[in-house]
């Protein structure tokens, strides 16, 4: 789930968990759908950016498609976490429902006390995979030769960096025994909003380094 979600999660599984439904609120395939919508018209107005400074070379271009590439990849690298989380949840055989169509995050709820232990082990190791994989592609699949290019695949590094630097903790307390809600301990809004300034840097200084 989306790193800002975690405090607010706990929150409410505590305060009603007793309320949670197994049956998801909105199938799976049209969840799929909208994120794929939003993801296709997210890259198609990064390349737009793209073409418009491999054709001009205007500087006003090349600035656009820097601050495109670093908020698409940004964008996806937080989609694909999100998914990853839930296909984690799922796989791990937990109780995770999907959420109402017009709430774009989180996706799913996972209900921590009826589901399986793994399921919340496979859930955080998920959305990391995930993260990861999406930024992984955009260096190996995107050419380097222009800072639109280079930018895509550093916004995703940045979202990448930070969630994982919020969330190896959470999932390092798990695998040493500790229960879904004991491993959010210690996580607080000022840690996400650090961890989230710790990733913007991150892809910057890789960027810096690669152009």
């Amino acid at each position: 789930m989306a790193a800002d979600s975690y405090t607010a999660l706990v929150k409410e599984i505590e305060a009603s968990q007793t309320d949670t439904k197994s049956a998801d609120v909105t199938r799976v395939s049209r969840l799929a759908l909208r994120d794929g919508a939003i993801a296709l018209a997210a890259l198609s107005i990064w390349a737009a950016a793209d073409a418009w400074h491999a054709a001009s070379g205007l500087p006003a271009a090349a600035l656009l498609s820097v601050l495109d590439g670093l908020a698409v990849g940004y964008g996806l690298g937080l989609l694909a976490h999100e998914w990853g989380h839930f296909a984690g949840a799922r796989w791990g055989g937990g109780i995770a429902p999907t959420t109402k169509f017009t709430q774009l995050f989180p996706i799913f709820l996972l209900d921590m006390q009826k589901s399986p232990d793994r399921a919340f082990k496979a859930m955080s190791v998920g959305g990391n995979v995930a993260h990861w994989t999406i930024a992984a592609l955009f260096f190996l699949w995107v050419p380097l030769d222009a800072p639109g290019r280079i930018a895509l695949g550093c916004g995703a590094f940045a979202f990448a960096f930070g969630a994982s630097t919020t969330e190896f903790p959470v999932i390092r307390r798990s695998f040493a025994g500790a229960t879904p809600v004991e491993s959010f301990e210690g996580l607080t809004g000022a840690k996400l909003r650090r961890n989230r300034r710790i990733g913007y840097a991150a892809g910057a200084l890789l960027f810096a380094l690669i152009v």
